[in-house]
């Protein structure tokens, strides 16, 4: 076994490992393939700002931008927005260090009344279709990633609604 050096460098490595753990275990699950078929029969989306961290407040990302950039994206796919019972919810989650990067995790999902089959009277708000990214940026570039990251997951989710409902973008 080689011996480690436990300077700086070995230091940063570990501070990183840790900070990518905590971030990814206190990140709720999102789905890796998303299913599309939850989306169908959907007359728009009611949206909101779920999870941002103080961090990411302090590092210039806005409730009100995410949710400009949501109802454009799904404004200009076609996607009703406004007081319906799908609620689509924005998640930003951020682990910060003291050099440039920064580590982040952005979830959008869509959650629904949905019903346990083995009794009909209890209905949950529960998340029905999920997509997510977690990545490292530099701090320059932190909002501009996120707001890239956010489009891109609307992108998913407006190609699975078409999808499903047999209409175009």
């Amino acid at each position: 076994m080689l011996p480690l050096k436990r300077g700086r460098g070995f230091a940063r490595l570990w501070w990183w490992s840790l900070s990518l753990f905590v971030l990814w275990s206190t990140s709720p699950p999102v789905a890796t393939g998303a299913d599309a078929t939850t989306l169908s029969g959907i007359e728009g989306f009611r949206v909101e700002v779920g999870t941002l961290s103080r961090a990411a407040r302090a590092l210039g990302v806005e409730d009100t931008r995410l949710l400009l950039i949501v109802r454009e994206r799904l404004q200009r796919a076609s996607l009703a927005v406004g007081d319906f019972p799908a609620l689509l919810v924005v998640s930003l989650r951020v682990v910060e260090h003291p050099t440039t990067v920064i580590a982040y995790s952005l979830e959008v999902e869509v959650r629904q009344v949905v019903q346990l089959t083995r009794t009909q009277q209890i209905h949950l708000l529960a998340p029905t279709w999920a997509n997510g990214v977690l990545t490292m940026v530099a701090r320059s570039s932190f909002v501009a990633s996120v707001e890239d990251g956010l489009r891109s997951l609307l992108d998913q989710l407006v190609r699975d609604y078409h999808l499903v409902n047999g209409t175009r973008q």
